[in-house]
């Protein structure tokens, strides 16, 4: 389980820059750099971010996939949302352990049929928190971060993607 630390409790989200976001606005540009067929180095703000294959696939296996990045992403939300939710809502949360799994059908990858979705059939989530609250006040903490989960939200209805590709 993660547990928050007490001083960071009392002011992590109270201090907050909400309103200095513009939702229309939101800065998501970052630059990337293929290292080899797989191997991709991308700078997300003052991070490096590294990603690559499984050697079977072509890969070095020196860094987590793409596809490991989206469950990754996923279950770092999940667990923010469930923080800042319970705080919203007056939930104490001492930790939390959060699972996720995906299953995949790799035929349209692979070229061999495209029939089906190149990406996760289905993603589970599983999210235990230590917690004194009641049984019907985590179901409403669960409703909320699953309505408000940014990640969630992208995952499951259909977000525009507009790839664009040229010679350089």
């Amino acid at each position: 389980m993660q547990s928050e630390d007490a001083e960071m409790k009392d002011c992590w989200i109270d201090t907050l820059p909400w309103a200095q976001l513009d939702p229309g606005k939101v800065d998501a540009e970052h630059l990337k750099t293929v290292k080899a067929a797989a191997l991709v180095e991308f700078n997300a703000h003052a991070f490096k971010i590294f990603m690559d294959e499984p050697e079977v696939l072509g890969g070095l296996n020196g860094a987590p996939s793409p596809l490991d990045f989206i469950l990754a992403a996923h279950a770092g939300c999940l667990n923010y949302m469930t923080f800042f939710i319970a705080r919203e809502l007056g939930i104490p949360i001492e930790g939390t352990e959060i699972t996720l799994g995906g299953s995949l059908d790799p035929a349209k990858f692979a070229g061999t049929d495209r029939s089906v979705r190149a990406g996760y059939q289905a993603i589970d989530a599983d999210i235990k928190i230590k917690s004194s609250a009641s049984s019907e006040d985590i179901a409403r903490l669960q409703a909320e971060v699953e309505a408000r989960c940014p990640v969630s939200d992208n995952i499951a209805n259909p977000t525009p993607v507009r790839i664009a590709m040229s010679a350089a």
